[in-house]
């Protein structure tokens, strides 16, 4: 009896070690595409029709990117649909990081789609 109780323990405190370990690996990565969204959302809103080019959309968001010190993907990523009212902003990609040890963690984070108008 005691030995099985110890063996339990130990699987318990190693579970809870991976899973902390995992969440503690995903986190930044789920805070870092919440900026991103968040800085499409700002240059989105900041947009003027008839004013700004293509250019101007890429460069805003190469300097809220820098600013914000993203790294998962690229200004020149995202394409711009610029309209009489706006633009709307859409960006598909997926960030692979190291979860734990060896293993690769792959978040596929799909299409994202900010409309600006």
């Amino acid at each position: 009896m005691r030995g099985s109780s110890s063996f339990s323990i130990l699987c318990v405190i190693v579970t809870a070690w991976v899973a902390l370990t995992g969440l503690l690996r995903v986190l930044p990565v789920f805070m870092e595409h919440r900026t991103i969204v968040s800085a499409m959302e700002s240059v989105a809103s900041g947009y003027v029709p008839g004013q700004d080019q293509s250019a101007d959309v890429r460069e805003a968001l190469r300097k809220a990117w820098s600013i914000n010190r993203i790294s998962q993907v690229d200004a020149s990523e995202v394409s711009n649909d610029r309209r009489r009212t706006g633009v709307i902003l859409t960006l598909e990609y997926q960030t692979v990081f190291p979860l734990v040890g060896p293993i690769q963690g792959v978040w596929d984070f799909g299409t994202v789609e900010v409309d600006g108008r």
